[in-house]
């Protein structure tokens, strides 16, 4: 096809043809191999073995391209390569690659998990190879590299069986504190089925401002919450012990 071009030249386009099919079967692969797995195996796993197959096919791929290029194209091949990865700041995918296969590995959590992953909390939607997503509770996707997923501390909310939830309150400083606070936990006795003493419900005085105290009330809840409706609850509960002691939060 290229035969009066130069035999360099020659080797590196063949070697170009090859890489762009190669990736094109690679990204064709891992696409139909996660959708027809996530069948049998659950998303994840899908995903999971869908990428291994293309990191194959990848490797495959490289390796047939060097030995079509020779010795002296792949200098410029490699040159070029390592510009563009730089360029597209790929040079830490070799990173997250290996940080992924832990994550599968340790299963520290899974698709549908609640968690707390570098500084961002959500629904875990994606696990890959090369990073995960999260859905927070604005609806919107967060994409995380894995390197960073372990560079910092994962809280993985769905594995623990208490939850602390938490609702803040202003009122007047006028108010008697000791009474307020006596109020509402009186109120929240029966908010929930936790009986240890570590985990019954409190309230903080946070901060006094502009005439208001602004107190944090928080409690314990089991099984695995739908975080807003439980802290509506909560508030709720909090509002009604108040209304029922005759505490007016108005000035």
């Amino acid at each position: 096809m290229f035969d009066s071009l130069s035999p360099l030249v020659r080797s590196i386009l063949n070697a170009i043809l090859i890489g762009t099919g190669g990736f094109l079967v690679a990204f064709l692969v891992s696409k139909l191999s996660s959708l027809l797995l996530s069948r049998m195996t659950g998303k994840a796993w899908g995903r999971f073995i869908g990428n291994l197959l293309a990191l194959g096919i990848v490797i495959g791929t490289l390796t047939w391209m060097l030995n079509v290029a020779g010795a002296a194209a792949v200098v410029v091949i490699l040159a070029t390569a390592l510009t563009g990865a730089l360029s597209l700041g790929s040079e830490n995918i070799a990173s997250d690659l290996v940080t992924g296969v832990k994550l599968f590995a340790t299963r520290l959590f899974q698709i549908g998990d609640n968690v707390s992953i570098a500084d961002q909390e959500g629904e875990v939607l994606e696990i890959t190879l090369t990073y995960i997503v999260l859905l927070n509770e604005d609806g919107d996707r967060i994409i995380i590299r894995n390197s960073d997923v372990v560079a910092g501390t994962i809280i993985n909310y769905s594995k623990r069986t208490e939850h602390k939830i938490e609702v803040q309150i202003s009122i007047p400083v006028s108010q008697d504190l000791e009474k307020v606070t006596a109020a509402i936990l009186e109120g929240l006795k029966g908010f929930s089925t936790i009986t240890e003493d570590t985990h019954k419900p409190g309230v903080i005085c946070e901060t006094v401002s502009e005439g208001r105290m602004n107190l944090l009330v928080y409690a314990f809840i089991t099984d695995q919450p739908d975080y807003n409706a439980e802290k509506t609850r909560l508030m709720v509960a909090t509002l009604r012990a108040l209304k029922q002691n005759n505490i007016d939060l108005s000035d």
